[in-house]
């Protein structure tokens, strides 16, 4: 089994990842200004849920903590409105908010090229870095105050870190191929696993449905690494920064709503609307909000009454909601627009001439991988969907979208650009065991 040794960063290596992420912001900047002028209302927001977002923001900025249109305090995690929040107050705030999203959009794309040069080498590390930067559904929602944007860019740079663990030879010096003392190797493995529960952090405090997801990712870098000492402590440092970062928002909970909320109190609404009685995949939050039933009902008693519902629901009809998870299945991976305003034979077109050949060159490369290095690539390859595997689990219950599919898209990315290495210059092509400079 091939494993890759880690260097220190070198000229070409920061120069490559400056001219991807140069190409991601240019791409979206592009699109982003061009998009504004076209719109008579430039600072316009398109879909409810970045009004609600804003309005938090400034309910923030305001001096009276996150409160949504119902005046309910925790159902959203804080980085995303606390982010906005930083422009609210601003003339055109809307426009500097979606101009630092290009800057960390962009910034996905470079984390995209170090996770690929650190699996496979520095030619397919500039390709899927280049795949991210120029994927125009990564660019579209680049200037959509949504947590997609600051979420993806936090979920590749933990699967770059995780990348590097996995790749690591068992026993080797951690984050060097040189010996070093055993203290300052000590010293770097813990800053290390501190980062990757930092990085864990920023994906659970912008979505708090990505819990999931972090600890399938920390389990699978233990399966991977066998267990071995060093990992198991790495995997319980770095979850207990996740649970050290959550307290303080729990006991704010607390103290507001007088429930002990870990995340939020929106899981039993938005569970509601994936399985409820007049459920369709899509989503219908709006009505579902005026619901007699839940007037008058404080946000932990709001949360506890849909989240009872929602399970009466697939009880009853088990059947239905398999029927409903494959709609959602359908919605999420689709390569064509859900959303009416969009399905337009242009949007449709490059729309389907991006999504369909990547989809079959990830295909492709994890062909290539497995037959490169067989169960070594198979497992890289696991490593690299188990996004793509969690989502569809996670929105086979919850409403379908293509939205809720782009945290999986630059690990796809990577794939995808294996196969086409792949297909372009062979199997010699895929360079397992390249140093993954950082």
């Amino acid at each position: 089994m091939q494993r890759s040794k880690f260097g220190r960063l070198d000229v070409w290596t920061f120069g490559r990842f400056a001219a991807v992420f140069a190409v991601a912001l240019a791409a979206r900047a592009g699109w982003g200004v061009f998009r504004m002028m076209r719109s008579p209302e430039p600072v316009a927001l398109e879909f409810p849920d970045e009004e609600q977002y804003w309005m938090m923001a400034r309910s923030f900025a305001e001096g009276h903590g996150l409160r949504d249109e119902l005046g309910f305090r925790a159902t959203r995690m804080p980085l995303y409105p606390g982010f906005l929040a930083l422009f609210v107050e601003m003339p055109n705030g809307a426009a500097y908010a979606r101009a630092a999203q290009w800057l960390i959009g962009a910034l996905a794309a470079s984390f995209t090229a170090g996770l690929a040069t650190a699996l496979a080498g520095r030619r397919i590390g500039t390709i899927a870095g280049l795949m991210v930067a120029l994927d125009p559904f990564l660019i579209f929602f680049a200037s959509l105050l949504l947590t997609e944007t600051l979420f993806i860019t936090a979920l590749c740079a933990l699967w770059w870190l995780l990348a590097r663990v996995i790749q690591r030879t068992q026993g080797q010096h951690d984050l060097q191929s040189e010996p070093r003392p055993e203290g300052r190797g000590q010293a770097a493995a813990a800053f290390e696993w501190i980062s990757i529960g930092a990085f864990a952090s920023l994906c659970v405090y912008a979505r708090e449905s990505s819990l999931g997801l972090i600890l399938a990712a920390l389990i699978f870098t233990a399966l991977m690494r066998r267990f071995d000492r060093r990992t198991l402590a790495g995997t319980a440092t770095a979850l207990g920064v996740v649970v050290v970062s959550l307290i303080p928002w729990a006991v704010r909970n607390h103290s507001l709503t007088g429930d002990w909320c870990w995340l939020t109190h929106r899981g039993g609404i938005s569970l509601y609307d994936g399985v409820g009685p007049r459920a369709t995949g899509e989503s219908d939050l709006g009505d579902i909000k005026q619901s007699p039933a839940v007037r008058g009902l404080g946000e932990a008693e709001w949360d506890r009454y849909f989240r009872g519902e929602a399970i009466a629901a697939i009880k009853a009809d088990p059947a239905r909601v398999l029927r409903l998870a494959g709609a959602k299945l359908l919605r999420m991976w689709n390569p064509f627009p859900n959303v009416e305003t969009y399905q337009s034979a242009a949007v449709r077109a490059v729309s389907a001439a991006w999504t369909i050949p990547l989809f079959a060159l990830a295909v492709g490369g994890g062909f290539a991988w497995s037959i490169t290095t067989r169960r070594h690539g198979a497992c890289l390859t696991l490593f690299l969907l188990l996004p793509a595997f969690y989502l569809s689990v996670l929105h086979s219950l919850f409403i379908g979208s293509v939205r809720y599919r782009l945290p999986a898209m630059p690990m796809i990315a990577v794939l995808a650009a294996t196969g086409l290495s792949f297909l372009l210059f062979g199997r010699r092509s895929i360079a397992f065991g390249e140093p993954a400079k950082l």
